[in-house]
């Protein structure tokens, strides 16, 4: 998944402007307050909602109260290229996604392209700030090894939901601390019988 162009009608500092043609490897410099982390800041709204109101992110809605939104354009997704906008709307915004053939579905749609990536996940993997950063460390190794083979295998999300499923058979099977799993069930009527055999055994 790449983002190939990006379209702010408004958020933040930015207003009715593009970036097109972005290639695989995209720089984007300035100085202190020149906008670079509020493109940073669109991208998580559009793929993941705008902030809340409650929440301790930023909405960074225009100030002269313009259009708030815009869209982005990516390609090699699950369903090839895809436009996402996200607009004023409800709380998270309302969002239309376009797919290659034309077809225009809503949110449900971008869920399907994202998979198991939330806004935190992509945050702490691709934002790569020092709050990202940090958010890296704090994962665990498989929820990090498993976002990674989301984000770079076709049908990975089918994968996914198959390995959580046989993960959840063989916790029900055994666990290394458990008593209901039925092999912790079945050591312990084992550990039980070979203790009365060996009371058993010592009265003899």
């Amino acid at each position: 998944m790449k983002i190939s162009s990006i379209s702010i009608l408004g958020y933040g500092k930015w207003s009715n402007v593009e970036f097109n043609q972005l290639a695989d490897f995209q720089l984007i410099y300035g100085g202190n307050e020149a906008g670079k982390s509020t493109i940073m800041a669109f991208i998580h709204s559009i793929l993941f909602g705008f902030p809340t109101k409650q929440s301790t992110i930023p909405r960074m809605e225009p100030k002269n109260k313009g259009p708030y939104g815009g869209k982005i354009t990516l390609t090699e997704t699950k369903l090839g290229t895809v436009t996402i906008e996200r607009l004023r709307g409800k709380a998270t915004g309302d969002v239309t996604v376009q797919v290659e053939n034309g077809a225009i579905f809503g949110e449900e749609k971008l869920a399907e392209i994202l998979g198991e990536m939330d806004r935190h996940t992509y945050e702490a993997i691709f934002s790569f700030d020092i709050h990202g950063l940090q958010q890296v460390h704090q994962m665990k190794q498989s929820e990090f090894e498993k976002q990674l083979l989301a984000t770079g295998t076709s049908g990975s999300d089918t994968l996914l939901k198959a390995i959580e499923q046989l993960e959840k058979q063989m916790d029900q099977l055994f666990k290394p601390s458990g008593r209901n799993p039925k092999i912790n069930q079945a050591i312990q009527e084992t550990n039980k019988v070979h203790e009365s055999y060996l009371v058993a055994k010592a009265k003899k």
